[in-house]
Formats: structure tokens, sequence, C-alpha cells
């Protein structure tokens, strides 16, 4: 990017900026003045979480961060609507006095010589302003949204006017001497609470302290500073109050469910000891360890009873058989180790009788009658022994039965004991939990009794409300500066988008962006009607020189024919008005001023020109002429003698044929073509616009070299494309482009200005002081 030819493109519009800097700046100085500034007043306050965690009845403690910074509670407590109702209440912020002075607004005061006594309640108050002045009578009250006037006659404010929501008076100072304050003007502002809470939350900016945990910024923005102070200071001993108030709220509540849970802890525990003396006494278990002794005992003199009783009926069914086995005559065995004592005695009485009967047998014969007796008696004492040793042994039998099952219930108790011990324990630890829960209960409402008895605000102020008297709006400083960058930027960004959608060709970049390869032969500056003619051999203005620079570049396209007789130059454009005619007039005179002998044709058949500078009717026989009735001579038709250059022929076009295309299509122009080639050295073509008519495409070969004309500021840059389109079809030969018009006060990129100017004093145009400026900083 070219950054001079941009900055030159941007600075021709210099008076454009000029004017915004001067509207601009000039807009903000006056803003600066009239409008009051705004202040920030600010208060710091530090809430000790650490003191409510001491405070805190029951503590949990977490891996996550502590909240000793995290303020969010409070600050939406100072932002919530109910706590700011109370800040407008109390404060009255639904009126607001001012002294009337001539700015945009109006100086807030905090003293005025009337005490307004509303008559509707602060929430109906309707949203308007009064101006009030006092007189001699009393008070004068403006409605100026209405335009109605009250009066209020005396000063002692009894009076209730209709149509207004307030009785007046004057304040006891102001009753002392009232003359003092009849040149003042006051403004009275009503609002519903509604309304001012609204502005007072527009106004108010909460923030915690991101550096110094537990401390909360409050700031408060308005033009009256000392307003500000009041209302922060507000917010500051409500906040205190609240937090007080919450505290006791909390600790009214913490005792009163401490007292609940208490008494919901006593039940259970009796409900659980209850639980556990039911269990005992059902399981017949006094003291755990005993129980388990006493079980354990049981089941050891069950098992020993019970071997005893096995061993008993061993020794019983031996001895059972045993005297089963003995005959008759033999002695009994006394040493069964039998447990019953009839058993043995009976077994000793047989014994002893068996003794006597073997006496007898030695003093008498086995058939004495004592012998005989004995023995009957000894064989049914057998018989009796039997008996009862089976008797014994049924005993045994049975008494083994009752063993077995009670050992079976004393083991069955000994496997119960883990799991009765299990739900005994489990018994004994709810019990011991609610025991331990019920005295840290007691102990913590203790401690809420004690802690609400010396309750006490965690809320300290680091930072009483301050003002800052540099004003945050408006910044004189960054307001000038804002509005200078804008006076630049606004003819900036207009002149931005002015040039983004100007389509129209304004320098050569335009034209080598689409048709890149096409030469640029020149440029033609823009002159006034009276400069068009001066173009004479020894003439030194801006037309001369342009169209001598044309001629020179047109004979660099022509270097390759090898005679320098008969060259056919070929000028069009795209539409209408882009100056082709004017372009060839001046080239052909330019032409025969250097000696050279030209042919100007005019070959628009339909728009003619030519004739307009050389002072000839339109109408005067020419090429149309020639071109309709072969027989005629077309050297008859030139137009010789001009004021111009000797030099110089015209053949004009004559008068508008009804079939222009078809006219010129015919062998009659190329047969006058071959037979200017060998008397002229120049033959210059003014043919018609290529994009509207197919007129010059028809004999466009015939040209050795094309000159295309672009107009300054008028030809669009879509037409070069159909132009290119043209030339890529070899539909126009050896193109060159011409710039036509160009205006060498508001050109860019062409590097005229001085050039044009130092050397031909005879050109003097008066220019305005910024101009002359202009051209000296070119220079």
């Amino acid at each position: 990017m070219d950054f001079k030819k941009e900055f030159l493109k941007y600075l021709r519009y210099w008076p454009w900026f000029l004017l915004s800097l001067i509207l601009c700046v000039g807009a903000a100085f006056i803003f600066i003045k009239i409008v009051p500034p705004t202040y920030q007043t600010s208060a710091l306050i530090f809430i000790d979480k650490k003191q409510d965690d001491k405070n805190k009845i029951i503590t949990i403690s977490t891996d996550q961060k502590s909240n000793e910074a995290n303020l969010d509670d409070e600050i939406r407590l100072i932002t919530s609507n109910e706590f700011l109702m109370d800040v407008v209440k109390n404060m009255d912020l639904g009126v607001s006095y001012f002294e009337k002075v001539y700015t945009t607004q109006n100086n807030y005061v905090n003293k005025v010589p009337f005490i307004l006594n509303l008559t509707v309640s602060r929430d109906s108050l309707p949203q308007v302003s009064y101006e009030i002045k006092v007189d001699k009578t009393g008070f004068v009250i403006t409605d100026p949204a209405a335009e109605k006037k009250f009066r209020v006659n005396g000063y002692d404010g009894k009076d209730e006017v209709e149509g207004l929501p307030f009785k007046i008076k004057l304040s006891a100072k102001a009753k002392k001497n009232p003359s003092n304050y009849f040149e003042n003007e006051y403004k009275v502002n009503l609002e519903p609470t509604a309304e001012a809470l609204k502005n007072l939350k527009t106004a108010l900016i909460v923030v915690s302290d991101e550096k110094s945990k537990g401390t909360i910024e409050l700031n408060h923005i308005s033009s009256d500073p000392v307003r500000s102070r009041k209302i922060l200071n507000e917010i500051i001993v409500l906040l205190d109050k609240s937090i007080v108030v919450n505290k006791q709220k909390t600790f009214t509540n913490t005792v009163a469910y401490l007292k609940k849970r208490i008494k919901s802890f006593a039940r259970e525990k009796d409900s659980i000891e209850s639980v556990k003396e039911r269990y005992l006494q059902n399981n017949e278990i006094g003291v755990m360890d005993n129980y388990v002794a006493e079980k354990t005992a049981d089941r050891t003199q069950k098992d020993e009873s019970s071997q005893l009783n096995e061993r008993q009926i061993a020794l019983a069914s031996y001895a059972l058989n045993d005297i089963k086995k003995t005959e008759a005559g033999q002695t009994l065995g006394t040493n069964y180790n039998l447990e019953s004592s009839i058993v043995n005695q009976m077994l000793l009485n047989y014994n002893t009788k068996l003794m006597d009967s073997e006496l007898i047998l030695q003093r008498a014969q086995k058939n004495n009658p004592a012998y005989i007796t004995l023995m009957t008696q000894l064989r049914v004492q057998k018989q009796e022994i039997l008996n009862s040793l089976e008797g014994y042994l049924n005993f045994l039998n049975q008494n083994n039965i009752a063993n077995k099952s009670e050992q079976s219930i004393a083991a069955s108790k000994i496997k119960n004991i883990p799991t009765q011990d299990k739900i005994l324990g489990n018994i004994n630890s709810n019990l011991s939990m609610k025991e331990e829960t019920y005295v840290a209960l007691l102990q913590k409402k203790e401690e809420a009794v004690l802690n609400g008895a010396i309750l006490e605000s965690n809320l300290k102020t680091l930072n009483a409300p301050e003002t800052n008297y540099s004003a945050i709006f408006p910044q004189p400083r960054s307001f000038m500066l804002g509005a200078f960058l804008f006076g630049l930027l606004l003819p900036f960004g207009i002149i931005y988008v002015r040039l983004y959608l100007d389509t129209k060709v304004h320098n050569e970049e335009d034209i080598q962006k689409v048709m890149n390869n096409i030469p640029i032969l020149g440029h033609i500056p823009k002159i006034d009607t009276n400069e068009k003619l001066e173009n004479t051999a020894t003439s030194h203005s801006l037309i001369a020189e342009a169209t001598r620079t044309l001629v020179s570049n047109v004979r660099y396209l022509l270097h390759k024919k090898k005679e320098d007789k008969g060259n056919i130059i070929l000028f069009t454009s795209s539409i209408q008005g882009e100056g082709k005619s004017f372009c060839a007039f001046h080239n052909a005179v330019t032409i025969g001023n250097l000696n050279k002998k030209v042919l100007l044709i005019g070959v628009d058949l339909r728009n003619p020109q030519l004739h307009e500078y050389f002072n000839i009717d339109k109408n005067v026989p020419g090429l149309t002429n020639y071109l309709s009735n072969k027989n005629d001579d077309w050297k008859g038709f030139l137009q010789k003698n001009n004021n111009y250059s000797q030099n110089l022929d015209i053949l004009l076009a004559g008068e508008v044929p009804p079939n222009p295309s078809q006219l010129i299509t015919n062998s009659n122009f190329e047969l006058l073509i071959e037979e200017a080639k060998e008397l002229y050295d120049f033959i210059i073509l003014d043919t018609a616009p290529v994009q509207i008519v197919s007129d010059t495409l028809n004999f466009s070969y015939l040209a050795d070299v094309t000159v295309f004309v672009v107009k300054y500021d008028y030809t669009d840059k879509s037409n070069l494309v159909h132009v290119n389109n043209f030339i890529k079809k070899e539909q126009l030969k050896n193109v060159g482009i011409l710039i036509n018009a160009v205006n060498m006060k508001t050109a860019y990129g062409y590097g005229y200005g001085q050039n044009y100017s130092y050397q031909y004093q005879e050109i003097k145009v008066k220019k305005p002081w910024y101009k002359k400026a202009h051209s000296l900083k070119e220079a």
C-alpha cells in the first residue's frame, strides 16, 4: 500500500476534517461547561467472618475453600430491594431539592428555606417537578410540564392547594427574614418510592475486594457528594443493624431448636433404656459377664452330669448281665460302683443269706426244709435285685434323655451369647450416643444463651465515605480527547464509506486493476469553457501540454509501422459524455500544429459533437452524404481554413441518418479511408461509444491505434470490464487509455499540481488562502 497516496487521498478533504474538529471539540467544551460533574463517593467496610465461625453453635469443617472471603450473602442483602427501600424511606429520597441555575441539570441542595409536608403516601407520589419561588405573600409554585401555576398564601403551610400533593411552609430560620430568599428559585423533584429505589440501585455499586479478604467496597455515583456520603453512611448503619438483628434471630432460633432437640433426645434416650430393660428381662440377663459365666458353668455341669449318668448306665447294664449269668448258690458282686444304695444293700443282703444257706448246708442236707426255704428266698431276692437293677437302669436312661435335652438347651444358650451380646452392644451404643448428644446439646444451649447475651456486630468501617472530587463524568481531558478523535474519525468514516461505495474512475490504479496490460496514454485536465480552444502551436496551456504528451505516447504505439503516413487513430469511449470528441478535436489540432497533415472525421453518426468546436452548423453536408451516395466526392465535404491549424481538415458527420449502422458498414467508408491515407499523415476518427452501439466495432479493425477515453469521476469501473472483453476478443486494436477531465484541484495519484503550473505564469487563477497553503505544502 502506498501510504503517501492514501494520505493524499484523504488530505484533499481537509476542510471537512477542520470543520468536524471545530464542531466536535466546541460541542464537547460547551457540554463540559454546562453539565454538572458527576463524582464517585466510596466507603470500605470489613466483615469478620472468623468471629461468626467462633460464635457458631455447630461448626462443620470441610476441605472446600473457606467461607472467610465469601461475602455474596452480604452483597445480596445490600443490593436487595427490601434493604434499599429502607434507605429510600429513611432518607426520603423520593423528594429532591435543587437550586435553579442555567445548566442542563440543576444543583442539588441539602437545605432549602421551606418545608414540604406530603399529603399523599410516598408510594403514590406522582413523578413531577415543581419550581418554587418565595415572594411577599407566600409561595408561587409552577408545574412546567402541565404549564400550571399555584399560589399559596402565607408562610404557615395551613392551606392545602388542590392539585398539589403537599403543603408548604417556611422553615423557622427563613421566617425570621423571608426577604433574603425572594430572589432565589428552587426546584423540587417528586417521585414514588419505586422510582427512587430504581435510581438508587442504578447509582450504587457494591463489590468485594479480592485483594483484601472480607472487605466490601461501596460506591455511589452522583452529582451531589454530600448526599452520596449520607446515603453510604445510612447503608452502613442499616447493614450493621441488620447483621445484629439477623444474629439475634439466628441465636433465638438456635436456642429454640436446641430445646426442641434436647426434649426429643430425652424421649429417645428413655425409649432406648426401656428397650434395654425389656431385653434383659426377656433373656434373664442381669449382667452380661455374669450371664456368660453362669451359662458356661451350667453347660459344664450338664456335661458332667450326663457323663456320670452314662457311666452308671454302663455299670448298671454290666451288673444286670453279670447277675443274670450268676448261677444259684454263687455270691453276687458288690463292687459294681453303682450309686443306688438300695441295689447295693440288696446285694449285701443276698450275699448274707447265701452265707446262711451255706451254714445250713454244712449241718444238713439240701432237702432240709430250712435250706429249701432259704434257697427259695434267695431266688426271690435275686429276682428282686434284677428288677431293681432294671428299674435303676430305666431311671438312668430317662435321666440320660433329660440330660441330653438340658445339654442342648445349655449349648443353644451358649451359642446365642454373641448375638445377644451384639444386640445388647447396639442398644448400649445407641444409648451412649444419645446420652453424649444429649449432653452436647445441653452444652450448646448454654453457649447459645451466653453468646446471645453478649451479641455484637462483626462489621467494621475501614474507610468512612469519601468523595473523589476528580469528576468521573464528564472528564475534561478524556472527553476533549474523545471529541477530538471523534472529530477526526467522523469525516474519515464518511469519506471512507463514500470512497468505498464510489465506483467511478479516479486514478490509473482504478484502471489497471481491470485492464492491467493496457498502457495509459495520458491525462487531459479539466478546464473551463474559455480555455477549450487555447491550443495553438505556441500555447503553454494545460490542454496544449497534455495533448502534446498524448501525441508522443500515441506515436510510441505506432513505432512498429514502417511509413509515418496515413496513421489512423480511433477515439472512442464506453458511454456518452466521456469527452471523446473533445479529446479527438484537441489531438487533431496538436498534431496539425506539429506540421502534420491531419484529417478529423466525425464518425459518430448518431450524436455528432465536432461541429460545436468549429462553430459550424450541425446539418452541413458531411460523411453521411458521401456514404449514402458514392458518386459524391468526399473531398467536397471537407471543412478547411479553420482558426486552429492550416494542416487540419475536418469531415463532419452531417445530418443524422435513420440507419447509421447499415450506412457505416458499406464499402464507401473503407474506400474513403484508403484514399485519405494517401493524402494525410494522420486520420483522426471520432466514433460512437462501444458499449451503447456496435457502430464502432464494425470498422475498428481499420485503426492503427485505438484511444479509449475514460472520464475522471464519471466513468464507472464496471464499464471497463466490458471494454476489456472487447480488447480480449480483439474487437479493438492496439488500445491505449486516455483519462479525460482530470480535476487538478481534487485529483489524487496523478502527480499534477506544481508540475503543470510552475512554468506557465500566464495561467493565473486567484486561489483562496487555504489552497495557497496547500500548494506551498506540496512544493
